[in-house]
């Protein structure tokens, strides 16, 4: 059960929760116990009687509430300060305006404890962050709020902000005058049964593969002892092999819908009417992140080709400030929405970012210079493997089945070659630069103009040769770099001019 965040005098300095005794002595026990348990196999044969090896689990517990005796943290003077240690004393500082996102992750011991680890981000690397663990959950998001929604206490304009038009978020508490504070907008909320697109993504799949291939590897240990699972295996071998495919197909579905479920499950994204965004998902463990938004450089809709076949999306904020572990990565502090249909990805990327034509207006197609190289990189490798195999069934006499692969193989080569050559585009509006390549894995990036902070033009000898080139928009937020692939090269100029042309001189 949560306590209610406790009031602090401004400067103050505060404690992390004291209910983490509970979990930081058993969470150094499990650091080191592969060490304990080697020092205990090495003294199994020892004369001695005496155990002193088992000083060691005091002073490990001992450690873990060290950590909360030696760890301070306070707000004032427009930044905040982390103090930690007792021989070496670390201070980290950060100021509050260079706060850009803050995220709150609960495993399970600590949803049960009532506790949350708050990551606060303030810049694009994975060490600029600071980490409180453990809070109080209500404490956690006071904190949050306190960081990240302190405009309103310094800036009057934000005071004079439209309210939010959606569905309101949780109760709406009152000041002391007892007017109701402004509540945040619900924007998307998780429907079970978008569980359906799980097995069509690659991180799902991969997600599937990874449990999978564990499972069959410890099993294969165990069968050495036990005849049940190598009479399982040997029956699966025994059917046919349309139905082992499908077995495998139904396994893996199960354990990417189960990925799914225990990544996306409540998600819910609000917004409040600073304009930042907040997300919370998870079933086992719960993630809460904050996004500023100011930080906010721009939207990524991913269309990977399982997700095109049933007309559905996915979308991802480009944004500064997420450490590399979190954002733009598989643990998704940058995700938006989960894998979900086109009619609630696309409405919500145009809420987001109001500019129909960049969300999902046409492109600017890159000609036939860009299509002939598609097409020449997805056919001359599958033609030099189509020879192989035509080499290898003659001189290893393999079976002339074989060679049905080589049109099949030539054919899907054609086939993603025009996909990639179709892709292929850019848009430049008002507001933004918009760039979309790929097939199996196709992006399309709206791109705010003013985050764009650089540009490099880059030609390879064969680009050169083909009058193409790669023109490479450099931001601070995101991937850091978003390519326009094989454009032309007097378009690549006439796109950099309209977006910067203040640095058009530079390249002439």
């Amino acid at each position: 059960m949560t306590q209610p965040p406790e009031q602090h005098e401004p400067g103050a300095w505060r404690r992390l929760d004291a209910r983490m005794l509970l979990i930081h002595p058993l969470e150094t026990l499990v650091r080191f116990l592969p060490a304990l348990l080697a020092i205990f196999v090495a003294r199994l044969g020892s004369d001695g009687d005496d155990r002193w090896e088992l000083v060691a689990l005091p002073a490990i517990l001992a450690f873990g509430v060290l950590r909360w005796a030696t760890t301070r943290y306070r707000i004032g003077d427009g930044q905040i300060e982390l103090r930690r240690g007792l021989m070496n004393k670390q201070t980290t500082t950060a100021r509050l305006d260079r706060v850009r996102a803050v995220d709150l992750t609960a495993k399970v011991h600590h949803r049960v404890l009532g506790l949350a680890k708050v990551e606060i981000s303030t810049a694009g690397s994975s060490h600029d962050h600071l980490v409180l663990d453990s809070l109080g959950i209500d404490a956690a998001r006071a904190l949050r709020a306190e960081l990240l929604h302190r405009a309103e206490a310094v800036d009057a304009s934000v005071a004079t902000l439209p309210a939010p038009t959606g569905a309101p978020v949780g109760d709406v508490p009152a000041d002391a005058a007892g007017s109701p504070e402004p509540v945040d907008e619900l924007l998307l909320q998780l429907d079970p049964s978008w569980v359906r697109y799980a097995p069509l993504t690659v991180t799902g799949l991969a997600g599937a593969a990874a449990v999978l291939a564990f499972v069959s590897q410890v099993l294969s240990r165990y069968s050495e002892e036990r005849t049940a699972f190598r009479d399982g295996a040997r029956w699966v071998a025994g059917l046919p092999w349309w139905v082992d495919v499908v077995v495998l197909l139904a396994v893996v579905s199960l354990l990417a819908v189960a990925g799914y479920v225990l990544t996306f499950w409540g998600f819910r994204l609000t917004r409040n009417r600073r304009g930042s965004l907040h997300t919370r998902r998870g079933l086992l463990t719960s993630r809460e992140t904050s996004i500023d938004a100011t930080r906010i450089r721009g939207l990524r809709l991913d269309e990977p080709l399982g997700l095109r076949l049933v007309d559905a999306r996915r979308l991802k904020v480009v944004t500064t400030g997420l450490a590399h572990e979190q954002g733009g990565g598989g643990a998704g502090a940058d995700w938006l929405c989960p894998p979900a249909p086109a009619s609630v990805v696309t409405p919500l990327a145009a809420l987001i970012r109001p500019d129909e034509a960049a969300v999902s207006g046409p492109v600017v197609g890159h000609g036939p210079a860009a299509r002939r190289r598609r097409l020449t990189r997805a056919l001359v490798p599958t033609a030099v493997l189509a020879v192989a195999l035509v080499v290898a069934r003659s001189v290893w006499d393999w079976s002339p089945a074989i060679l049905v692969l080589v049109p099949l193989l030539l054919a899907a080569a054609l086939a993603l070659g025009l996909d990639r050559s179709r892709a292929l585009g850019h848009a430049v509006t008002p507001d933004h630069l918009v760039t979309r390549h790929g097939s199996l894995d196709r992006q399309r990036v709206v791109l705010d103009r003013p985050g764009i902070i650089g540009w490099t033009v880059q030609q390879s000898p064969f680009q050169r040769r083909a009058g193409v080139a790669t023109l490479v928009a450099t931001t601070a937020a995101g991937a850091q770099h978003y390519d326009i692939v094989d454009v032309p090269v007097e378009r690549a100029y006439a796109v950099l001019a309209a977006v910067s042309p203040e640095l058009v001189r530079e390249f002439t």
